[in-house]
C-alpha cells in the first residue's frame, strides 16, 4: 500500500512541476510564437439612429493568412484561386477604395484588412492619387437645411463631395487597421512574414507554415443608437458592475465674447451681435489619424489670426450699434452639426451660454438668435495650385426675404472692399444652396440671419482628400498658406472694424503672421511645439513630432481628442486675455465666474514664478446633440445628429506561423493519444506496483 502511495505521489509531484513550469514560462512561450505590431490604427463603429457603421472583429479576434494585394492580378488570385481562405489583406493606400474594399467584404474569404503605410508614419508622404475621400458626395444632408425642400436636390446632381465613396459609412464585419510599416525595424509584415512564407510562386500557392495575423478590435455596440442605448440602460438595471456600450459623440464648442457684459447691465439689443465662426473637427475611418488639414484647421487658425486683431480694437466696436463680437469653433461638424445645432438648440430655449440663475449675480446676458446681426463663416481655406481665390456662399432661401437680401449684400460689399491683397472674392450666384457649413444650423432656426460662408472653392470641394486620412499637412498646397490665411483674416478682421464703426480699419493693426505660422505648426506638423507647451506650463506630455487627431471624440472622458479643445482654448485666452499681477495661488484660487475664467500660462518647469495670469472671456459651451437632452425623441427623423461610438477594450495586432489543418489535426490526435497512453500507463504502474516496486524485507519485518 506504501508502495501505491509512493506512485501517486511521484506522479502528482511530477504533473504539478510540469503545470507550475508552464505557468511560469506561459507569457515567454506566447512571445515565441507572437510577435506583436504596434503602430496601428484601427477602424471603429459608430451607430446613429438607424444603422451602423465601422468595423468589429470577433471578441477572440479574427485570424487570417496575409495576403498582399498590389495589382489586379492579385485580386484575382486571391478571389478566384486562394485556396487558404480566411484571408486578411495587405493593401497599399491607393488600393483603399471603396470598389475594392466591398469586393473583399462580398467575397466571403476575407477575416480582415490591413492598409500598409510603408513610406512615412506622420504621413508627411506622397498621398494616394487623388481623389480619395471616404466621406458622402453630400456631407450632412440629412440634418442640413435643404433636406425637406426645393434645394435638396441640388447636391444630388452638383455633389460638393465629388471625390467622395461613402467608405466611411459602411459596415463591415470584419476589422480594417491601418499600420505604418516605417517606424518598425524591418518591414515585418510584408517581407519577414508575406514575402518569406506566403507569396505565391508563379500562381503557385505556397506550403505550410503560413504567416498569419491576428486583428483585435471587438466593438460591443450594434445595431443603431436607440438599441445600444436601451441595452446600456438594461445592463446598468441588473449588472453588478454596469457599463455602457456607447456613448454619444461630443466635445466643447469654444467661444469668445469679445466684450465682457453682465446681465445687470440689461438685455442684448437684436440684432447687434456679429459671430465669426469655423469648424475644429473632421473625420477618418481610422481612430487617431482625422487631421483634417484643410477641413477643419486652415478655417481654424485662421479664426485665431482673427481674434489676435479683433482684440487691438475691441475699445473701438461699440462706437456704433453693435453691441458684441463673437468667436466661435463648432465641434462635431462632420456628423451632422452636432456643434452647431446645440448652440442653436440653446438659444432658441434661453440656455446660451448658460441658463438665467437669480442668486448668480456675476452672469452674461442671455444670447438668442434674434440678437445676431452679421454672421460669418470661415470653411476649407488652403490655396490651390494656381487659383488663390476665395468665394463668398450665402443661402437663397433667406435671401428670399428682401431685408436679409439687402443685409447680405452689403456685407458682401464690405468684405469686397477690404479684399486688400487677397487676389479676389468670388461671389458664388444667389440661387445656389450653401454647401456644409454651420450657418445651415442656425438658419434651420431662423432665416432672418443674414451671413455667408468663405471658403477655397466655387462649387466642388478643392480639397481631394476631405474626411480622410490624408488631408494633412502634405496634401494642402502649403506655398505662401500662412500669408494667404493672413491675407482673408485681415479682410474679415477690418471688415467687422468697419461693421462696427462704420470707418476704415486703422493701418497700424496687422495680422500676427508669427502668431499664424505657430499656430499651423502645432496644428499641423508637431502639437509637441514650444507654443502648446508654453500653454501648458510646459506639461504637454505628447510624443515628439505628434499631430493631435481632429475628431471630435465622446462627450466623456478625457484623452487626445479633448487635447486639442484644451490647447486652442488656452491658446484664445493668451490672445483675448488681459495679464494680471497676481501669483500662481491667487490666479488658482480665484472666482472662476460665468463671466471671466482665468488662466495661469507660460510657467517653466524650473521656476513656478514665470508664468502669467490671464483674465479671458473665453469659455465653452456642450457640444452634444439636442437629441440626446430631447425626451422621446425621434431618432428616425434626422432632425439633430444621433451618433454614438461604440465602445471596446483594446485594440491589438499580432503575427505567428500557423500550420496546416491537417498538421494540426495530427498534433491534436497525437496529443489525445499520449494523453490516453499515459493514462493507461500509469494505470498499468498503479496495479502492478508490487511487482515494480517490491516492499523491502525490513518493511515485511515491521
Amino acid at each position: 500500500m506504501a508502495n501505491i502511495l509512493n506512485v501517486k505521489i511521484f506522479l502528482w509531484l511530477s504533473l504539478s512541476v510540469i503545470f507550475l513550469a508552464t505557468g511560469l514560462n506561459a507569457d515567454r512561450i506566447t512571445e515565441k510564437i507572437y510577435q506583436r505590431i504596434d503602430e496601428g490604427f484601427s477602424c471603429f463603429r459608430r451607430l446613429n439612429g438607424t444603422h451602423q457603421i465601422g468595423c468589429s472583429s470577433s471578441q477572440s479576434g479574427n485570424v487570417g493568412v496575409v495576403h498582399f494585394l498590389e495589382t489586379k492580378l492579385d485580386f484575382d488570385w486571391l478571389l478566384k484561386v486562394g485556396p487558404d481562405a480566411p484571408y486578411v489583406v495587405l493593401l497599399p493606400p491607393d488600393l483603399f477604395r471603396r470598389e475594392n474594399l466591398m469586393t473583399l467584404k462580398n467575397s466571403g474569404k476575407i477575416a480582415g484588412v490591413v492598409v500598409l503605410n510603408q513610406t512615412d508614419t506622420t504621413l508627411r508622404n506622397p498621398a494616394p492619387k487623388p481623389p480619395y475621400s471616404n466621406d458622402l458626395t453630400c456631407p450632412n444632408k440629412i440634418t442640413g437645411l435643404y433636406k425637406e425642400d426645393a434645394f435638396s436636390s441640388y447636391c444630388d446632381s452638383n455633389p460638393w463631395n465629388p471625390a467622395g465613396d461613402g467608405l466611411l459609412f459602411e459596415d463591415f464585419k470584419f476589422p480594417i487597421f491601418f499600420i505604418n510599416e516605417t517606424k518598425l525595424n524591418q518591414s515585418v509584415l510584408l517581407n519577414d512574414c508575406y514575402h518569406k512564407f506566403n507569396r505565391p510562386i508563379e500562381g503557385t500557392p505556397p506550403s505550410y507554415p503560413l504567416c498569419a495575423i491576428e486583428l483585435k478590435a471587438f466593438m460591443w455596440a450594434a445595431v443603431d443608437t436607440p438599441t445600444c442605448l436601451r441595452r446600456g440602460r438594461l445592463n446598468m438595471m441588473f449588472n453588478p458592475q454596469p457599463s455602457e456600450y456607447c456613448d454619444p459623440l461630443g466635445n466643447v464648442n469654444i467661444f469668445v465674447p469679445v466684450l465682457a457684459a453682465n446681465k445687470s447691465d440689461g438685455p442684448v439689443s437684436n440684432r447687434s451681435i456679429i459671430f465669426v465662426s469655423a469648424r475644429m473637427d473632421s473625420a477618418s475611418i481610422f481612430d487617431g489619424l482625422s487631421i483634417g488639414a484643410d477641413s477643419a484647421i486652415t478655417g481654424m487658425a485662421t479664426l485665431v489670426a482673427i481674434a489676435d486683431m479683433i482684440f487691438q480694437f475691441k475699445s473701438d466696436i461699440r462706437r456704433g450699434d453693435i453691441e458684441n463680437v463673437f468667436l466661435v469653433l463648432f465641434n462635431g461638424e462632420a456628423f451632422d452639426y452636432i456643434g452647431s445645432s446645440r448652440m442653436a438648440y440653446d438659444m432658441t430655449l434661453g440656455k446660451f451660454p448658460k441658463p438665467m440663475k437669480e442668486e448668480n449675480p456675476s452672469q452674461s446676458p442671455l444670447i438668442g438668435l434674434e440678437h445676431v446681426k452679421y454672421w460669418i463663416e470661415l470653411g476649407s481655406l488652403a490655396p490651390q495650385a494656381g487659383n488663390t481665390k476665395v468665394y463668398l456662399h450665402t443661402d437663397p432661401k433667406s435671401r428670399s426675404d428682401s431685408g436679409v437680401d439687402t443685409k447680405v449684400k452689403d456685407l458682401i460689399s464690405i468684405l469686397q472692399k477690404n479684399q486688400g491683397n487677397l487676389t479676389t472674392e468670388s461671389i458664388v450666384d444667389a440661387s445656389i444652396p450653401l454647401p456644409p457649413a454651420s450657418l445651415q444650423s442656425f438658419l434651420k432656426k431662423d432665416l432672418t440671419i443674414p451671413g455667408l460662408f468663405i471658403s477655397n472653392h466655387k462649387n466642388a470641394f478643392a480639397n481631394q482628400f476631405y474626411n480622410s486620412e490624408w488631408d494633412t499637412f502634405q496634401t494642402i498646397s502649403s506655398y505662401k498658406l500662412s500669408k494667404h490665411l493672413a491675407d482673408i483674416a485681415r479682410t474679415v478682421s477690418a471688415s467687422i472694424y468697419e461693421l462696427a464703426t462704420g470707418q476704415q480699419m486703422p493701418s497700424y493693426i496687422q495680422v500676427n503672421e508669427t502668431l499664424l505660422e505657430s499656430t499651423l505648426e502645432c496644428y499641423l506638423v508637431n502639437a509637441n511645439c514650444s507654443l502648446f507647451n508654453w500653454l501648458l506650463n510646459g506639461r504637454s506630455n505628447l510624443a515628439s513630432e505628434m499631430v493631435l487627431p481632429t475628431y471630435v471624440g465622446v462627450s466623456h472622458g478625457d484623452g487626445a481628442y479633448k487635447a486639442l479643445s484644451l490647447r486652442t482654448r488656452h491658446l484664445l485666452a493668451m490672445i483675448s486675455g488681459e495679464p494680471l499681477d497676481v501669483n500662481k495661488t491667487g490666479c488658482i484660487n480665484s472666482d472662476h465666474n460665468e463671466i471671466y475664467h482665468y488662466y495661469w500660462l507660460g510657467e517653466s518647469e524650473s521656476n513656478n514664478a514665470s508664468g502669467t495670469c490671464y483674465r479671458s472671456t473665453v469659455k465653452t459651451s456642450h457640444a452634444v446633440s439636442p437629441a440626446f437632452e430631447i425626451e422621446n425623441y425621434d431618432w428616425a427623423s434626422g432632425e439633430y445628429s444621433s451618433w454614438t461610438e461604440s465602445r471596446w477594450e483594446t485594440f491589438s495586432v499580432r503575427i505567428f506561423l500557423k500550420a496546416s489543418s491537417l498538421q494540426a489535426v495530427s498534433i491534436f490526435v497525437f496529443g489525445v493519444v499520449v494523453l490516453l497512453l499515459s493514462f493507461a500507463v500509469t494505470y498499468w504502474v498503479e496495479t502492478n506496483s508490487v511487482l515494480l516496486f517490491p516492499a523491502s524485507p525490513e518493511a515485511v519485518a515491521c
